[in-house]
């Protein structure tokens, strides 16, 4: 472990205590986790910023296929820092080299591509069989098939909760198995669905309003790009923009990707912290069931 001060794992926790801790063990090594982890966070925030401008880029002057291309070049590069964002913060959490890490991290992304892949063949499989069967059909038609699957979506993600605690298993425990993530473990946090669901909720509202107010540059230099490309497509008037405002996007993308990379820490650290509290109830379950059976 790269000596961050934290409290002991192996404590069971409420929800509250879960993300107390969690905000303790970041904000008191936050220079040790900047100084190990920076390089990652830019890498992945630039390359975030270059996906994110091209697809707006898309989206305001139209697709092209060297755009198309571009754009999934950037999208596997983004997918390869992601993980190796992710790994570095999981080996000062858990001191394994960052090999280790990167390949248990990359098992686990593997594991979340084939889910959602997946989910959508299913999804498109329905669609596309009700449009078969009721052509011709229009979208408002669709309409109660689309919340339907929104819902269903939705129930999902609440399935998948207790995920939480086996991923965060994989990822600390070198004798645990992907078997063991998928099956057993989900069984454990499944147990603890509440605590999951109270835990990482408080931590998204908190997650989303510290997004919201750093992503505020980065909805201006938006904003200010569509009006302008609004402005010279349909009313005619000339582009009031800079010829370095490309530039300025960029830069301005890449500092809010960075920033929420270090946001982005606080849930890791509170899904670790449940992790640790799960495991701790889940071993004084056990112990009480053999006290119990000892004792009758």
């Amino acid at each position: 472990m790269e000596n961050l001060k934290q409290s002991a794992i192996s404590k069971s926790r409420s929800y509250t205590a879960c993300l107390s801790e969690a905000h303790r063990m970041l904000f008191d090594n936050i220079k040790l986790i900047f100084s190990r982890s920076w390089m990652y966070c830019a890498a992945l925030a630039i390359i975030l910023s270059a996906y994110l401008s091209i697809y707006i880029n898309a989206m305001l002057y139209g697709y092209t296929t060297t755009l198309m291309w571009w754009a999934v070049f950037v999208s596997i590069l983004a997918l390869c820092a992601g993980v190796a964002y992710h790994a570095r913060i999981m080996h000062l959490i858990n001191g394994h080299s960052m090999k280790w890490n990167i390949i248990r991290y990359s098992t686990v992304t593997g594991c979340y591509i084939a889910l959602v892949l997946l989910i959508s063949l299913i999804y498109a499989a329905v669609i596309y069989g009700v449009v078969m069967v009721k052509q011709p059909v229009n979208i408002l038609q669709l309409q109660p098939l689309l919340i339907t699957l929104a819902g269903v979506y939705v129930v999902i993600l609440l399935l998948l909760l207790p995920y939480v605690y086996g991923i965060m298993k994989y990822l600390m425990e070198p004798e645990c198995t992907l078997k063991e993530m998928i099956f057993k473990s989900y069984k454990a946090g499944m147990r603890h669905w509440g605590l999951i669901f109270i835990a990482l909720f408080l931590t998204i509202l908190c997650i989303m309003v510290c997004a919201m107010l750093v992503s505020i540059p980065m909805f201006i230099v938006t904003t200010a790009n569509a009006l302008s490309v609004f402005g010279v497509n349909f009313l005619g008037d000339p582009t009031g923009l800079p010829s370095y405002f490309i530039a300025i996007q960029v830069i301005v993308f890449a500092l809010t990707f960075f920033i929420w990379a270090y946001i982005n820490i606080f849930t890791i650290f509170v899904c670790y912290f449940l992790y640790g509290s799960i495991k701790t109830k889940e071993k004084e379950k056990i112990e009480a069931e053999k006290e119990l059976a000892t004792s009758n």
